[in-house]
């Protein structure tokens, strides 16, 4: 091609994702993007996944780049096209998750004139306004000769410091218009690992060197800036436990013998033990969840003050938002672990001190283990979740990606050690039910060498089944285990315990019978492989099966409504609701 031949603007678009090594676009097809599509089919590097609801892109997208670090591109079209991928923008924008929407708009001579699919009753082509909540940043191109640096600027600040979604949204006509060919002397540039203030770093020593009782704290932020081998490292060479929230487990092999767990409300007895008791806490990558952090309540975690607090976070945002902190380390969290252990040693002699805590914690961990020992190995159909996770472990190879939803979560992550970082996929921040569904679809494309097992509840099914066929279109070899309780029953639980009745968390029919859908007929409809477990001697067969036969299979468990969860730490929740139940009794 002349390098002063005109191109589509769509083209130009195409050109700009290849400059910056995208190589994957998850999208559903409408005529708000139809010139986009259909330039994608020409490159010889970008893989375009049709998927059969934008819901489901959004989370494959999201996945992807929780997966693998790389980032991914969604596009939509107009409308109905960018409300429907709301709710995975929000999942995607809570967990730090990045990736950019090229989306189609109004053809830009039509704004204001109410076409087809117009919000323009409160403003003027107000879907981005939908939108702006749920995004770092939402661009609206303007000029067609700029959509490729858009697309670059798009990505810039979906990656730089706290990763999340970017929406960059087109004008139909700008699709079709004719443009320069993007720049293909780009390169794209990304702001490098940014690094601690050094007074920060020396304060934080000696808040470490001067406790009796610290404890690592490791979120979602420290899984994203890859700081597993630093974190480690740390906790080794000078005796630090750590705990991790619920996004970031895996962030140290919870196996280790300084790993004590996830905190919160259903999080582990030792790790909220820690918490509680600890007189230094060292934060990494995290904004204080309020279901990690028990509502925030100085009984259930950590009372700062009178501990004291070293925050490290990319995002400076974050500093002094829940807790007051003594010393703020704001930058990549593994690179400020690696600059805080580097001067550490300088200060401490390796692992010296901190004997009677680390004997304290390990204790914990010991009785812990011991009151769950029944639940977790005792056999039984339908399957306690403590003892399904538990057998899990012991089937799944150590590298596989597991991705489960914020019901069945709870009780694999009291049950299932992460032995890896990125091998956990969790909706955490936004909670979405039906995201661990469709976010094996962009785990598979990012580690195509890597098993992949969605443990996903049959509620969450119903809620983003579209992915199903998706992957089947796809190709693509996915392990789904549906686990059946016939119901929402992690809600349940909670209308038991303030209400003492069931409406709506268990599925029934107008006559109150049992609804039951059939999961392993809808699976095989679409063309999946599915199985049913009625005999759980067969089971770790069949999965062997299913994971060494590239195929889209489901197999469907049943698990009983009611898990033994030894819930040790708080939700304000559960007393908002008991004072209202308590009001009504009056």
């Amino acid at each position: 091609m002349n390098e002063s031949e005109e191109i589509t603007g769509a083209a130009s678009l195409v050109q700009a994702l290849e400059l910056e090594g995208i190589d994957t676009v998850f999208g559903l097809v409408g005529h708000g993007n139809l010139a986009f599509v259909d330039a994608l089919q020409d490159s010889d590097t970008i893989r375009y996944v049709s998927v059969f609801h934008e819901q489901v892109a959004a989370h494959a997208a999201d996945a992807y780049f929780r997966a693998s670090g790389r980032i991914a591109a969604v596009t939509t079209t107009v409308g109905p096209g960018f409300t429907n991928l709301a709710t995975g923008l929000g999942d995607a924008l809570l967990d730090s998750s990045a990736m950019v929407v090229i989306g189609g708009g109004m053809p830009s001579a039509y704004v204001g004139k109410e076409p087809i699919q117009e919000l323009s009753y409160s403003i003027d082509n107000a879907q981005l306004d939908i939108l702006r909540p749920l995004c770092k940043r939402v661009i609206s191109a303007t000029v067609p000769s700029e959509l490729s640096s858009q697309l670059h600027r798009a990505v810039n600040y979906a990656l730089s410091g706290c990763p999340g979604p970017v929406v960059l949204q087109v004008p139909l006509d700008f699709f079709s218009a004719q443009v320069p060919p993007a720049n293909k002397d780009f390169r794209p540039v990304r702001v490098r690992r940014s690094g601690p203030d050094p007074r920060e770093v020396a304060k934080a020593v000696e808040l470490i060197a001067q406790s009796k009782r610290p404890l690592l704290f490791a979120g979602g932020g420290s899984v994203i800036s890859g700081a597993s081998s630093a974190l480690t490292g740390l906790a080794n060479n000078f005796g630090i436990p750590v705990a991790t929230t619920m996004s970031g487990q895996g962030a140290i092999a919870e196996d280790h013998q300084l790993a004590v767990g996830f905190t919160g409300v259903v999080g582990t007895r030792p790790a909220n033990h820690a918490a509680r008791h600890a007189d230094l806490l060292i934060a990494v990558g995290t904004r204080f969840p309020e279901m990690d952090c028990s509502s925030w309540s100085p009984i259930h975690f950590t009372s700062i003050p009178p501990s004291r607090l070293i925050h490290i976070d990319i995002d400076p945002h974050q500093i002094d938002k829940i807790y007051p902190t003594d010393a703020a380390l704001i930058g990549d969290a593994r690179r400020c672990l690696e600059e805080l252990s580097a001067c550490l040693s300088s200060r401490l002699d390796g692992d010296t001190t901190w004997h009677q805590w680390r004997d304290d914690l390990k204790q914990e961990v010991e009785s812990w283990d011991a009151d769950l020992h029944e639940v977790r190995t005792n056999p039984s159909f339908p399957y306690e979740p403590a003892y399904l996770a538990t057998l899990l472990r012991e089937l799944l190879p150590e590298d596989t990606v597991l991705i489960t939803g914020i019901g069945i979560r709870h009780a694999v992550g009291q049950h299932f050690p992460f032995l890896k970082e990125r091998t956990q996929i969790v909706g955490s921040g936004f909670g979405t039910m039906g995201q661990e569904v469709a976010a094996p679809i962009g785990v598979r494309l990012a580690r195509p060498d890597t098993p992949v097992v969605g443990l996903v509840g049959d509620g969450a099914v119903m809620a983003c089944l579209a992915a199903l066929p998706t992957a089947v279109a796809a190709g693509l070899h996915i392990v789904w285990l549906v686990v059946n309780n016939t119901g929402y029953a992690s809600i349940a639980v909670y209308q038991a315990k303030h209400f003492g009745r069931h409406a709506g968390t268990y599925f029934r029919s107008v006559d109150g019978s049992a609804y039951e859908p059939d999961y392993v007929s809808l699976a095989r409809s679409v063309g999946a492989q599915a199985e049913r477990i009625t005999d759980p001697e067969e089971f770790p067969e069949l999965l062997a099966t299913a994971l060494n036969n590239p195929a889209t299979w489901v197999l469907e468990l049943p698990v009983t409504p009611t898990p033994r969860v030894l819930a040790s730490g708080h939700w304000d929740v559960n007393d908002i609701l008991a004072a209202g139940t308590k009001s009504e009794n009056r």
